[in-house]
């Protein structure tokens, strides 16, 4: 029972124990401004009071200036504080609450907490790491070296914070407050700034910006221009972009554009030269001379450093100058010396050398205005010099500007030669090689020219072991007297041959001798008959078409069965009769005399045949016609002979004679005829037996049976064979 009247007392005491539900916190107000600090408390007694301090001093509450907020019954026990005033309301204020009894020790006091006064910051300045202070225009740094940078806003309540930009970009930077001295309640914020700048940021802003509640705008900045001071560089422009230039034809120019900070000085110098050629930008060339050609090098300075060097060169462009050659005008050579020619010229670019030699002529006029090209290059070497490097030599420089050819000519130099008596190269190349064909029976005129200086002072040609001085005739072969050619020093020597024939085709030799030497120099003669080409072709073309058309006349022939013993099968060599006819040659010499007849005769054997292979002899007398001799052997199967055109019957021959072959006066090869018989059993000569069935064979076979086929042969006597005169 004790025990439930205590615990009846003493449970109003605990459950009705005071505590705070929300102390003050950090507050801030401005100037003039009211602000209020909470203090909230919970199960807060009658009989408790609320208490303020400030900086650990009571506050007494007055009307206008500190007044409650809330209903400290319901346990507020809040206060306003206003007009604020950093003088008298910055500081820590605690919240308290004393106990409901002095028994119940549940007083409260609440953490300090900060009421500020806000006071704006004065204007940030910006220091530099020596401590000088920059306020106005810009602010140098080097380029590529750490730079520190101190930015101060003094007076501000709180401190303020800072900020670093260049142009709109924020940089990191450190910052650190302190108290003023002798005043606790205003601050001075410091930031710092280290960085290192390029040549980039030159001449942009750089910003210190303070922020804080108690300014109109919330900041306050400070900016300078970034003055970033670097070494210069240069790059190099030009104008024409062209790099071909002529002389005083074009102009050029070129700008050594710097970029340095400070502003760099520009010098220009000529390589190969220690004085400075222009101080400026730009240099410049209107028009351009070949003197300006060079190496120009471009260099930059100012306070930090110097540029690299930078070159732009000249390369002006002219035609060959200064061409002349060496020796100079006149050079005089024996026959068989050496010697150099030299060309010299000047020229952009380098010029190319060629050399040229037009002949001396004897007349004025120059008939002979042909140009010879004798080489390329700057040197020519003349060796074994003769004739033919006599007259007039010049030397041509050219080169290429601009795509088109400029070409310069030397004066003319004057080459004269004298020595012994040579052959003229050119005339030698048009005779064909030393060699003259001549038509068979017409005149021959061999020629050779030769120079010589001085003029020959005899001069022959020579052939075997014939000599013919000059203007000398012998005969069908004289020499002309000497021919001056057109060429300056040189001759032609002439050796005429009439009627020239096979026994004239030899090597004829002229010989002319001077003071200096002798020369022997030969020509070939040929002769031909003059058959022209026209008439071998014509006579070549005319065979070949006789040829063709023999071969076509055969094969017509044979076609059409019209050759000897075509379709004779089965001919057998025994199957021929021979006649023999014997002629009387007249011969020529008695043609000639008294036109008579020889009443000589001779007897006369001529070889037959009678088969092939065989052969077989009839004797007989020429003049008196004689019956043929009976055929032996086989050809006495046939019957007798038909008449032939010689033996045919003739006035006062009776019916008894036999056929005889009557003599004739022929002239020429004498004519045997052969008498074709076929026995009436055979075939026609051939052993094969006839078809019974064939009606028109046996027809055809009555029909023929008595014909006789002849065929004409013509025999060639030998020499012994004619008749002798």
């Amino acid at each position: 029972m004790l025990r439930i009247i205590i615990l009846n007392l003493l449970l109003p005491v605990v459950l009705c124990r005071q505590y705070f539900n929300e102390e003050p916190s950090y507050t801030e107000v401005n100037p003039g401004a009211a602000a209020v600090l909470t203090c909230s408390v919970a199960e807060k007694s009658r009989s408790s009071e609320c208490i303020w301090q400030h900086d650990r001093l009571p506050v007494l509450l007055q009307a206008g200036k500190y007044e409650w907020a809330g209903q400290r019954e319901a346990g507020d026990c809040s206060i306003r504080v206003l007009r604020a005033n950093i003088a008298y309301d910055d500081g820590t204020w605690e919240c308290q609450v004393t106990s409901s009894s002095y028994q119940a020790g549940d007083g409260l006091s609440s953490s300090p907490a900060k009421l500020v006064v806000r006071q704006p910051p004065g204007e940030p300045r910006i220091y530099r790491d020596d401590g000088s202070f920059t306020s106005e225009g810009p602010i140098s740094m080097a380029a590529g070296k750490e730079e520190v940078l101190r930015c101060e806003s003094r007076g501000g309540n709180p401190a303020p914070i800072i900020s670093w930009f260049i142009d709109n970009s924020e940089v990191k930077s450190e910052q650190r407050n302190e108290t003023e001295l002798g005043d606790s309640k205003r601050w001075t914020a410091v930031s710092n700034l280290v960085h290192t700048f390029t040549r980039e940021q030159n001449g942009k802003k750089i910003r210190c910006s303070v922020h804080h509640e108690a300014l109109t705008r919330n900041v306050r900045e400070k900016s300078l221009t970034l003055d970033i001071q670097y070494p210069p560089s240069v790059k190099l422009e030009r104008s024409p972009e062209s790099k071909e230039v002529e002389d005083g034809v074009d102009s050029v120019s070129f700008s050594c554009v710097a970029d340095g900070n400070p502003k760099p000085d520009i010098v220009w110098r000529k390589l190969g030269q220690s004085s400075i050629f222009r101080v400026e930008e730009e240099l410049s060339f209107k028009p351009v001379r070949k003197s300006d050609s060079g190496t120009y090098i471009c260099l930059a300075r100012n306070e930090i450093g110097a540029s690299d060097e930078i070159t732009a060169t000249i390369d002006v462009k002219y035609p060959p100058t200064k061409v002349k050659t060496d020796p100079v005008n006149f050079i005089d050579l024996e026959v068989g010396d050496d010697t150099v020619l030299t060309c010299e010229g000047d020229g952009s670019p380098e010029p190319q050398f060629e050399w040229h030699q037009k002949i001396d002529s004897r007349s004025s006029s120059g008939d002979d205005n042909t140009v010879y090209h004798q080489g390329s290059g700057r040197v020519i070497n003349l060796r074994n010099v003769t004739y033919e490097e006599e007259g007039l030599w010049r030397c041509s420089a050219f080169n290429t500007i601009k795509g088109k050819e400029r070409k310069v000519h030397s004066e003319v130099l004057r080459i004269g030669v004298s020595g012994k008596p040579l052959p003229m190269a050119l005339k030698l190349e048009e005779r064909n090689g030393h060699s003259y064909m001549s038509p068979l029976g017409q005149e021959a005129v061999l020629s050779v020219a030769f120079c010589s200086d001085p003029p020959p002072r005899k001069l022959r040609w020579e052939w075997g072991s014939l000599k013919l001085d000059q203007g000398q005739s012998r005969g069908r072969f004289s020499v002309h007297e000497l021919d001056p050619e057109n060429k300056k020093d040189c001759y032609s020597s002439k050796l005429q041959i009439d009627n020239a024939g096979s026994q004239d085709e030899r090597t004829y030799y002229l010989v002319a001798e001077n003071d200096r030497g002798v020369l022997r120099s030969g020509v070939r003669l040929s002769v031909r008959d003059p058959i022209s080409m026209v008439t071998v072709i014509g006579i070549a073309i005319s065979g070949l078409l006789l040829i063709v058309l023999l071969l076509l006349l055969l094969v017509f022939a044979r076609r059409s069965r019209r050759c000897c013993f075509v379709g004779k099968k089965d001919f057998e060599p025994h199957d021929i009769r021979i006649e023999r006819r014997e002629e009387i040659v007249e011969s020529d010499v008695e043609r000639l005399s008294d036109g008579q007849t020889s009443s000589s005769q001779e007897q006369r054997t001529f070889p037959l045949l009678t088969g092939l292979g065989h052969e077989v002899t009839y004797q007989g007398h020429a003049g008196v016609g004689r019956p043929i001799p009976a055929p032996l052997g086989t050809l006495a199967l046939y019957s007798a002979p038909r008449k032939t055109p010689q033996n045919v019957d003739r006035p006062g021959q009776g019916e008894d004679q036999p056929d005889l072959i009557l003599p004739k006066k022929v002239r020429g090869t004498p004519t045997m005829y052969a008498d074709l018989q076929f026995p009436k059993s055979s075939n026609f000569g051939s052993m094969k037996r006839r078809n019974r069935g064939d009606s028109s064979h046996t027809r055809h076979a009555t029909q023929s049976k008595d014909s006789t086929e002849y065929a004409k042969i013509k025999f060639s006597p030998k020499q012994s064979e004619r008749a002798e005169l």
